[in-house]
This record gives C-alpha cells, sequence and structure tokens, in this order.
C-alpha cells in the first residue's frame, strides 16, 4: 500500500489510480447497499440537495518532501492558511479540530501518509465532499507547492497545481496556488459534488490573481504564520500564548492570532483577558461567529446583561441578512443565552419567547426547558411552569435543576403527592440542597442555564438525511455544558 500514499514518490500510474477510486465508490456504495426504509426515502433529497449547498472541504497537512526539518511547521500552515483563504471566498471548510477528532474517532494517527482509499473512509466519517491535500518542496532558497483536488462524489482527482517561488515570497505563492484550488472546484459545479457557493472564477488571469483573498493578505508575513502555527500546535497554554501574542504582534491586523488567545482565556474562564482579544476579530470574519458568541457568554458570566443582549441579539440579527456573506444560520444555543441576558435585565415575557424558540430549534435540550420554566416562575404563573419542568424530566431523569425547581413548585401548588414521589427518587444519602426562593426573580434568573459552548456544526451546510436510524433505546445526547459552574 505505500505506493497509494500521496505523499510518497511512488505514485501508481493514472489509470491505476483512477481504478482504485472507482473500486472505492463502488465498495462504498454496496456497503450501503440495504439502507433502512426512512433512508430509501432521503435517496432523492440527498440528491437535490448536493447541487444547492456548499462542498464542505477537509484539508490535510501539506507534506514535506524536502530535507529542510525546519520547515516541518509549514505542512499545518499551508493547511491552515488553505482553509482560511477559502473560507474568505465563501467555501465551507472543516476546522483543524474536526480532522483531529475524526482521525481519533477512526483510530488513525494526524501524522500518518493515507493512500486515496484511506482518505476517502475519512472523508465519509467526516461528511466532507472532497479532500485537499498537497507537499512542499524546498532547498532553502526556492520552495515549490502542489496541491490536489479529492473529490468524494462522483470520485475524481484534479490535476496536480503548482507554484514554485523563492522562498520570500512563499506567501503569495501560497495564495496563487489555492486560487487554483478555489477556480477548480468553481469549474466542478453541476456535477453533483455539491459545489455551489463558491467565488465565480474568472476566465482569464486566474492563475495569478494572489490579491484576490483579502484575509490573510498575500503579504502577511512568514514569521507571524509560523508563530501561529506553533502556538496551535504546542503542548502548553504558557508557550502557546507566548508564540500567539507574537504573530498578533507581527501582524496586527490579522484576527486569527487575537481570536486564538481569546478561546485559550476563555477555555481558562478568565474573561477578563479573552474580552480583549475576541474584540479584535471582526463579526464578518470566519472566526467572528464564535468570537461574538464567546463575548456575550463571558458578559453573562459577568452579570452584564445589556452587553450580552447586544452580542446575542446581534448573532440572531444576521440570521435575517440577505448577504450570504453575511447571513448566519439561527441556532438555540444564541436564543437561550440571549433569554438569558433578558432575564436579567428582568424582561421576563421577552426571555420566555426566547427559550420557546431555543426548544423549538432543538427540543432535545432540557436545559431550555428549565430555563422556560424558570421565566413563568418569574411572570409569577407558577402553574404554567410545571409542564416545561416535566418535558425536561423526561428527557433526562437526572436533571438536578429541574428536579430541585419541582419539588418545592409542586409543594407550592399543593401537589405534595407528587413532590414527595420526585423526592423520593433520590439516592440514600444524596446531599440535599437548599431550594431555591420561587418567590425571587432575580435569585431565579442566575438559576438560569448558559449555553457556554458553541456548536460550530451550525455554521456548516445543512446536513443530509441520515443514511441509517439511530439504534433503538438510545438516550438523546446531554448538553456539554450540563453541570459545569455557573
Amino acid at each position: 500500500m505505500r505506493g497509494l500514499c500521496y505523499n510518497t514518490g511512488t505514485m501508481p500510474s493514472t489509470w491505476t489510480r483512477i481504478g482504485l477510486l472507482v473500486l472505492c465508490a463502488g465498495f462504498l456504495t454496496t456497503a450501503g447497499a440495504r439502507p433502512a426504509p426512512a433512508a430509501q426515502a432521503a435517496v432523492p433529497s440527498r440528491a437535490s440537495s448536493a447541487e444547492s449547498r456548499p462542498a464542505t472541504l477537509l484539508i490535510f497537512p501539506f507534506e514535506n518532501g524536502s530535507r529542510v526539518a525546519n520547515l516541518d511547521w509549514l505542512g499545518e500552515g499551508l493547511s491552515e492558511l488553505t482553509a482560511e483563504r477559502l473560507q474568505d471566498r465563501g467555501a465551507s471548510v472543516l476546522l483543524r479540530q474536526d480532522r483531529l477528532a475524526t482521525l481519533e474517532k477512526m483510530g488513525l494517527p494526524d501524522s500518518a501518509r493515507f493512500s486515496h482509499a484511506t482518505l476517502v473512509k475519512i472523508a465519509g466519517e467526516a461528511d466532507a465532499d472532497a479532500v485537499i491535500y498537497g507537499r512542499y518542496v524546498s532547498d532553502g532558497k526556492t520552495l515549490t507547492l502542489e496541491a490536489r483536488v479529492l473529490r468524494i462524489s462522483p470520485p475524481s482527482l484534479s490535476p496536480p497545481f503548482t507554484e514554485t517561488s523563492p522562498m520570500q515570497d512563499l506567501l503569495r505563492a501560497h495564495a496563487r496556488l489555492t486560487w487554483k484550488i478555489l477556480c477548480s472546484m468553481d469549474a466542478g459545479k453541476g456535477s453533483g459534488s455539491g459545489s455551489a457557493g463558491f467565488a465565480k472564477c474568472p476566465a482569464e488571469g486566474a492563475n495569478r490573481d494572489e490579491t484576490s483573498f483579502s484575509d490573510p493578505p498575500a503579504s502577511l508575513r512568514q514569521d507571524a504564520l509560523e508563530n501561529l502555527i506553533r502556538g496551535l500546535t504546542g503542548s502548553d497554554d504558557e508557550s502557546r500564548i507566548r508564540l500567539l501574542r507574537e504573530a498578533s504582534r507581527l501582524e496586527p491586523a490579522w484576527d486569527r492570532p487575537p481570536f486564538e488567545l481569546g478561546l485559550i482565556y476563555f477555555d481558562r474562564h478568565d474573561c477578563e483577558s479573552a474580552l480583549p482579544w475576541f474584540s479584535r476579530v471582526p463579526p464578518n470574519r470566519p472566526s467572528g461567529p464564535e468570537a461574538s458568541f464567546d463575548t456575550g457568554v463571558c458578559h453573562l458570566l459577568r452579570n452584564d446583561a445589556a452587553r450580552a443582549d447586544a452580542a446575542f441579539s446581534g448573532l440572531l440579527e444576521r440570521a435575517r441578512s440577505s448577504d450570504p456573506r453575511e447571513k448566519l444560520p439561527e441556532f438555540p444555543e444564541a436564543r437561550n443565552n440571549l433569554g438569558i441576558a433578558r432575564l436579567y435585565e428582568g424582561k421576563w415575557t421577552e426571555a420566555g419567547a426566547e427559550f420557546e424558540r431555543a426548544a423549538a430549534l432543538d427540543p432535545g435540550e432540557p436545559n431550555y426547558l428549565v430555563n422556560q420554566a424558570i421565566a413563568k416562575l418569574a411572570e409569577k404563573q407558577p402553574a404554567a411552569a410545571v409542564a416545561p419542568l416535566e418535558s425536561a424530566r423526561k428527557l433526562d431523569p437526572d436533571d438536578k435543576e429541574a428536579r430541585a425547581l419541582l419539588i418545592p413548585l409542586l409543594e407550592s401548588l399543593g401537589r405534595n403527592s407528587d413532590a414527595a414521589a420526585i423526592r423520593a427518587e433520590s439516592p440514600a444519602g444524596a446531599p440535599r440542597t437548599a431550594p431555591p426562593n420561587l418567590q425571587n426573580p432575580a435569585a431565579l434568573a442566575h438559576f438560569a442555564l448558559p449555553s457556554k459552548k458553541f456548536d460550530r456544526a451550525f455554521m456548516r451546510p445543512p446536513a443530509d438525511p441520515p443514511e441509517v436510524q439511530p439504534m433503538p433505546g438510545k438516550a438523546p445526547a446531554k448538553n456539554e455544558n450540563k453541570g459545569e459552574p455557573r
């Protein structure tokens, strides 16, 4: 199988590679030849949606084909730079974290050299429509870049796209290479590859257009890119922070280093340090929505309701935009957090409407139902708060927040036997906590459950219907934020 690896020097012939791709496609088709009845009905919608949604791209680190060891960082650097530039032109690109998570799930190392057949399997696991991979060769003075696009359905492999330049012009050469990739994807529209949504590639001069990417610019400093990549791949936070700060110092207008610094501090629950870095990420950049979301979460944690309201309202306002570069999907986490901001502001009815909308967008999340009940209690409608709490317990019988609210609520309504039955469910010796004050709206507001994790999946094209049904009896996924300190 060594000759099947994309980054070896002993590539098989063109006809052999095409034959392998066809064989792999046949294998995948055979593997799904007996879908469940629901999946059979979904096949026409899969075919139609592929034409209308942007292709989802999975980009692998470029291979260092030279013997210059101090350029090993460039493999990940070219991958990240390709992703950012394609996103700048409207492409849907899976992030580095998505690639690493997929490889870990499949038990594959990130540093391996994968055959085309394995790349197809990885793309299928990651729900990608195409894979971009490449290599670079340098003698220390000049550099040659090469990239290829492997489409998944129908299977096809692009010719190699190459650019050669002096080392000091590396970033400009990469901009030209990325434009060739973009033109290749644009030329594939209408072939069933799901590549709709890319910027139109001009017929003339496209391969020489290195100024078409506004961010990051072709003039990006190479040392800034190196510090970013070493900061992303570092093993400890302190060295990562030092490298990312240096990248930001070298390229003050580049928003990627500030975003990554903001994430490190946000994960540490250090909002005072995270907020200044997030403020340097423009809302319309690829990382802008997540930076805005995390900014809003920080304002909630700091009890700054007005700023939190503004952050989440701004995200949701973009769902109504007619500009495809500005438009965002309406995702429930933002609705839920906007509702909490309005609880803090004493706008009980408006808060309740946001929680109801969040629950409609994601009916399987009990936290939104708990928050909906809190809004009803704040409005002095205790009877109306019972139903959402009972629904939350049906979704998650172990939901501590729903239980803590429901027991005193039922007692206040005279349903003592029902409250006693729920209290009896607690295991012997379980610690008893003081019940919340149902008559204090301000205290109840701080009992609400915020969504602290930005779900990047909402930023991708709508997913195709699943080909198989979930296994019977499988419990719904729990919110990752459940049980986190508030």
